[in-house]
């Protein structure tokens, strides 16, 4: 076995002895720790860690078997002194001692400090699960009433309880579940004729049926499916409490009849009650209260419109367009009641961001049996500034310090519109600074954006068939600029771009960019060698191996001078001749340098696709898809006629770029007992150049490596395949990325995770830059997939969850065969990522 496994292994072992021996350190001499709970059902070890949940004593978390929030709260010491008094008492000797070095209020502060880390552990750790007889009784019967819910109406458990170490003790359920009830027949008593219709023209999607096991959840759903089937279909008066379910048994089986009862509705009326059957009522009057607060109550509206059987009022001045906000509600004058559109109604207007998210809308009943409607709309305020300031830090900026100022307009154009404007700045530490200055902040970088949304979709033709408002389409006009100084060539970037966003579904959601335009200058070519190093590197090498001394030191008042003598030696055709190896490499790097130098417009069209099963925020087990097709420059024939020397379409002797990009990522999530959470991840994307271009540029093409992708190494440290190189930024053109990661919990607010990253770059496009190991040419070149392992930290914060991981190189694809696997696995040669939130 390897040295450096021995190690761990060892290091692992000696951290559970230490920890295990410590587990009953508060368990009292007429106490058991509880160890563990078994299920036996029918003879056989329970499979179903649902069943487990309606146990109402669990042992501590554990994580891989062991119980590490236990061990963390035996950090702390329960008896620890609360007032330093007492402590003072306690430790007579330890407190002379401290005060002879230091001063008693000095003393006071150790003291303070002990006690705040001593109730840090036992805080955030798990204190002993300790046995409660009358707990495990309780959960016997729980356990009873979940197997008579479904069915087993005669099921026997009983438990038993076993030593097995010193104050600790195991329990274990043994259940018999015997013979299942199952459903014979489903009957119905219905007065109403109206409900007996709408039953009996749905009955095929009932939860009960002939021959189905006696379920208590399925009456459950069946009872909701039909109360939000009647409350859909205009029975406004229908509710729970207005059917009920009847059962019997049949004698010699194990069978039961159900009976499902309707009555009429009973009514107080003059003084007695009465009974009136169910009827289907329509929505006569819609009334929009568009500046409701609870002030208003009294008061007397100051403006109404009309539009469309649509009543609008506001107590002040109307500073909504009816005409917009009546796209937001889809109750209908004349329509038959559906609870459904008020549910709609009140998600739709959520999600326009311009009214508190506190929604009331209420039905009235009239004189002639028919509905008013009565919504309310409370606007938020119309603008709003936000300051940021927040510190960052990246392999390439180790510190930096970003300040942003926001500004939000809501209701821009009286049709619920949001702007949204907005300027950062960041200063940062760079670790290469081409200025040579001695400051500290030596870089910056100012971004200034401007977004407009509208909640509609703004189009020539009306797209209301075709993505109806249900969708909640939006249309997104977006622009920004940025400047950067000291960062690589000081790329100033300008996009701009037009999208919309719509959901087909409650799991889908589309994105189309009618077009995003970007424009990137490089301002600081000078810092070019200075930048990539490993570019200068090459052509000295090539200048020792001819046995010359021409080149300058490589600073950025050079560049002009290197460049000079580097097209020179390329432009003599003899240096092909004498020196062919030399030439070629020195060729490369003048290649390089025009593709990296070049400022690009990128005019693209792309379409987005996702898939989301998540339910809402506290689901852990579900799965996301997203799919990604990307066009850059699919017009310029049509669209620029101007072409440089080399025949490529131009805009303003800026060549337009070419190519087209698909991309996939998969996401599962797995939950796990005890709040555990399993992860797997993969995408894949590839870019192919095509017409003007025969690269990507630089911004758009793929790299490896970082704290949200392979965390053994740092952003652009990777790849292409197993072409091993110096370049700074390692980019390509197709990337395969495949994440594993297991989450689980230390104590309350610390979590922690292991993980294991497998992929990497390739170049698809057969650049001549590129070596063989480098590109991907058949399923072969998956030899050159890098792995990484490692574990993290996280602490959660509640809205927020720092992130710190250590990524051990695993498998290095760029290193000779045969020596690829635990070369540099080791924390020497690790990765330590700190990041915001988790990875995926």
């Amino acid at each position: 076995m390897p040295s450096y496994i021995t190690k761990i292994l060892l290091f692992v072992w000696i951290l559970i002895q230490l920890v295990s021996c410590n587990s009953i350190k508060y368990v009292q001499e007429n106490e058991n720790l509880l160890k563990d709970n078994k299920l036996v059902i029918n003879g056989e070890k329970n499979k179903d860690s649902k069943i487990e949940s309606y146990l109402s004593q669990k042992p501590n978390r554990k994580t891989i078997g062991i119980p590490l929030p236990l061990y963390f709260y035996n950090f702390g010491n329960e008896d620890f002194e609360m007032t330093f008094e007492e402590w003072m008492e306690v430790h007579p000797k330890k407190y002379n001692r401290y005060e002879s070095l230091f001063s008693k209020k000095q003393t006071f502060i150790i003291y303070k400090n002990k006690r705040t880390v001593n109730n840090w552990f036992l805080n955030k750790g798990e204190a002993p699960v300790i046995y409660d007889p009358l707990k495990t009784s309780r959960s016997a019967n729980t356990l009873k009433d979940y197997f008579i819910s479904k069915g087993f109406f005669e099921a026997e458990v009983n438990f038993d309880t076993l030593k097995v170490g010193e104050k600790e003790l195991e329990v274990t359920y043994n259940i018999e579940t015997n013979t299942q009830y199952l459903i014979d027949s489903v009957s119905t008593e219905i007065e109403s004729s109206v409900i007996d219709s709408i039953y009996m023209a749905n009955n095929q999607n009932s939860f009960l049926k002939k021959g189905k096991p006696f379920v208590f959840e399925d009456f459950e759903k069946e009872e909701a499916r039909l109360v939000n089937l009647f409350r859909n279909s205009g029975i406004y008066h229908f509710k729970n409490f207005s059917m009920g379910f009847w059962t019997d048994s049949i004698k010699g089986s194990y069978m039961k009849n159900v009976l499902l009862k309707i009555p009429d509705r009973l009514v107080n009326r003059n003084d007695s009650v009465i009974k009136l059957p169910y009827k289907t009522q329509f929505v006569k009057n819609i009334n929009v209260y568009t500046d409701f607060s609870i002030t208003d109550q009294n008061r007397k509206v100051k403006d109404s419109v009309s539009y469309k059987g649509y009543n609008f009022y506001s107590f002040e001045k109307m500073k909504f367009k009816p005409k917009h906000l009546m796209n937001s509600l889809f109750i209908t004058p004349e329509g038959m009641y559906k609870d459904s559109e008020k549910r709609q109604t009140q998600n739709y207007i959520r999600n326009l961001k311009t009214f508190s998210s506190s929604i009331d809308i209420s039905y009235v009943e009239n004189d002639d049996e028919t509905l008013t409607a009565d919504v309310y709309l409370t606007p938020l305020k119309k603008y709003g500034i936000t300051v940021d300031l927040d510190a960052t830090t990246s392999n390439i900026k180790p510190f930096g310090i970003l300040g942003k100022f926001s500004f939000l307009g809501r209701n821009i154009f009286k049709g619920s519109e949001i702007l949204e404007l907005s300027l950062q700045g960041s200063l940062f530490n760079l670790a290469n600074d081409p200025s040579n200055s001695n400051n500290f902040f030596n870089g910056w970088e100012v971004l200034s954006s401007a977004s407009l949304r509208f909640p509609r979709i703004l189009f020539p033709i009306n797209t209301s068939k075709l993505i109806p408002k249900y969708m909640a389409p939006t249309t997104n006009f977006d622009a920004n600029l940025s400047f950067q100084k000291n960062v690589g060539l000081d790329r100033q970037t300008t996009t701009a771009g037009m999208a919309y966003d719509w959901k087909s579904s409650k799991k889908v959601s589309h994105r189309i960019d009618l077009i995003n335009l970007q424009y990137i200058k490089n301002q600081n070519v000078d810092n070019y060698f200075f930048i990539y190093k490993s570019e200068y590197d090459k052509l000295a090498d090539a200048e020792a191996s001819i046995g010359v001394d021409v080149l300058p030191p490589n600073e950025p008042e050079n560049y002009q001078e290197i460049l000079e003598i580097m097209e020179d030696f390329l432009n003599d055709p003899q240096n092909a001749a004498d020196y062919p190896e030399e030439y070629d490499s020195v060729s490369d790097v003048n290649e390089r340098h025009d593709i990296l130098i070049e400022d690009s417009f990128v005019p693209v069209i792309s379409y987005s696709f996702a898939y989301n099963t998540r339910e809402n925020i506290n689901d852990n087990d579900f799965s996301y898809f997203t799919a990604r097709f990307i066009s850059s420059g699919t017009f310029s024939n049509w669209i620029f006629p101007n072409k440089n020397e080399l025949g490529q379409r131009t805009l303003r002797d800026v060549p337009i770029a070419q190519y087209i990009k698909t991309e996939f990522e998969y996401k599962k999530y797995w939950e796990l007992p005890d709040q555990n959470i399993l992860v797997f991840r993969t995408f894949m994307g590839a870019a192919f150049p095509y017409g003007n271009s025969s690269d990507i540029p630089f911004s758009r093409s793929y790299y490896a490596g970082g704290s949200n992708d392979i965390r053994a190494w740092r952003t652009f440290d990777l790849g292409p395949g197993g072409e091993f190189n110096n370049l700074e930024y390692k980019v390509a053109t197709f990337k395969l990325v495949s994440n594993l990661e297991y989450r689980f919990k230390l104590s309350n607010k610390i979590n922690s995770a292991v993980f294991i990253d497998a992929g990497n770059i390739w170049d698809i496009t057969n650049s001549n830059l590129v070596s063989e190991e480098g590109k991907f040419t058949s399923l072969s070149s998956l030899q050159y997939t890098a792995v990484g392992s490692g574990f993290g930290l996280r602490y959660d914060f509640g809205f927020l969850v720092f992130r710190f991981d250590i990524g051990f190189k695993t498998y290095e694809p760029y290193l000779p065969s045969g020596s690829r696997w635990f070369v540099n696995y080791n924390f020497g040669n690790a990765v330590y990522n700190i990041g915001i939130n988790y990875p995926f």
